[in-house]
């Protein structure tokens, strides 16, 4: 197992993992309180939160070696990259505070496979609908098929439909932990996490052995939101953490989709929030597909190499089995809870389904007239918003998808700027960026 992690990366990882406990009895929660602690020097985040343990993690410190965490992670078949080496997934330094370290399992060639191509990241409920778990399932499953890297969170509910649909599909999903990536969590899904491993990969910026911890989530929400050019939320509830990783999507100006919920459904009233705000409207897989790829891939779908159409067979070793009941099936304590009473049909291989061209073809709307609201109606970055949406994105020729040496931004990762309202691009978890390591 490659560990491509300088020392100076290791140490400040480990004295992140060193002080949990501390972080969560001094911060608490997911409540934006965190605040820039976890962006101060090692000295001064010791001084800020070590408390009566200040001894201790300073001793820690100077009692660290590299080279034996080195060897535990070879030892638990796991490998690390940090932000200096190639390998460190770049999409995440767009991030206000990009982790030092990235823990994973499999290949460090294996990742950078993972991440080379298109990736969505399908978020939502612990405890949603059947509607909703039938719909993460398909979703997961499509984009699998696609060729699609799916992220999520391995959680319970939504999270677990994702990764059981994407490996149905043929996919190779990637799991995001709050704790350490050798930590299966939640317990129940530990089936499934070693199926991840076998077929994808779990990554934690947090060392192994780590477990999860209440500032941990909103903090691996980040790294979701980061991994991805696309992040769609299934369901959500007003309060839910899964906003927080559409907030952070938002802040890296990502594309942000959500799937329409029942509007008298409480669990669906953040996820139906999002789309009043301008997030892109998911209603299946080709959705996902055209806000990754642009309106009109089914026609194109699949006839580039690697890629297939979800009506084409795919590559010998990757068929998907078909979803089964039991894939989808709602959490017992659900049971009789406010759902659909019948599933979408997010099928897109029926060939008498002809897909318009755009958004305005499909309603009939002429692209040069003002009618054509759905041209201005976007969020995030391929069609402009009128103002007031909390979900605008600069369009494709917006100056502010332009560098200040007048270069543009690569696609898919147009660089921070502030969200709607004027707020600023910094990270509500992890404050201010840090200035940038010099290389070893």
């Amino acid at each position: 197992m490659s560990t491509r992690a300088c020392a100076a990366c290791l140490r400040r990882s480990a004295l992140i993992g060193f002080l949990g406990g501390r972080l969560a009895a001094v911060l608490g929660g997911r409540d934006h309180r965190l605040g820039g602690v976890l962006g101060l020097s090692e000295e001064d985040l010791v001084a800020a939160v070590a408390g009566p343990r200040t001894g201790e993690a300073r001793a820690f410190l100077s009692e660290f070696e590299p080279d034996a965490a080195r060897q535990a992670l070879g030892r638990l078949g796991q490998g690390a990259v940090c932000r200096h080496t190639g390998s460190y997934p770049r999409s995440l330094l767009a991030l206000a505070d990009p982790p030092p370290v990235i823990y994973f399992t499999g290949g460090a060639g294996a990742l950078a496979d993972l991440l080379a191509g298109p990736v969505a990241t399908l978020v939502g409920t612990r405890t949603p609908s059947r509607y909703a778990l039938e719909v993460a399932h398909e979703l997961g499953r499509t984009l699998g098929l696609a060729g699609v890297t799916v992220v999520s969170g391995l959680a319970l509910g939504v999270d677990a439909a994702v990764h059981r649909g994407a490996l149905a599909g043929g996919g190779h999903p990637l799991a995001v932990l709050a704790g350490g990536a050798d930590v299966p969590y939640p317990k129940t899904n530990r089936a499934l996490y070693d199926r991840m491993v076998r077929r994808g990969s779990v990554v934690s910026e947090l060392p192994p052995g780590q477990r999860p911890l209440r500032w941990s989530f909103p903090a691996r929400n980040r790294i979701m939101a980061g991994l991805a050019s696309l992040t769609v939320v299934v369901e959500a509830t007003e309060s839910s953490g899964t906003l927080i990783t559409a907030e952070f999507a938002a802040q890296l100006g990502r594309d942000v989709g959500a799937v329409p919920g029942q509007v008298t459904s409480r669990r669906a009233a953040g996820s139906n929030r999002l789309l009043r705000e301008g997030a892109a409207v998911i209603r299946s897989a080709q959705d996902a597909l055209d806000e990754l790829f642009g309106v009109g891939t089914e026609q194109r779908f699949g006839r580039g190499e690697g890629v297939w159409g979800p009506g084409d067979a795919p590559p010998a070793g990757r068929l998907p089995g078909p979803a089964t009941a039991g894939d989808c099936a709602p959490d017992p304590e659900d049971a009789g809870a406010d759902d659909f009473t019948s599933p979408p049909d997010l099928s897109t291989d029926d060939p008498g389904r002809q897909r318009p061209s755009s958004r305005d073809d499909e309603l009939g709307l002429d692209p040069s007239s003002d009618a054509s609201s759905t041209s201005s109606r976007g969020r995030y970055g391929r069609r402009d918003r009128p103002r007031g949406g909390a979900f605008a994105r600069a369009g494709s020729g917006d100056a502010r998808s332009t560098r200040a040496d007048g270069t543009r931004h690569p696609p898919g990762v147009r660089g921070l700027r502030p969200h709607a309202g004027g707020r600023s691009p910094v990270s509500p978890i992890l404050g201010p960026p840090t200035p940038p390591l010099a290389s070893p």
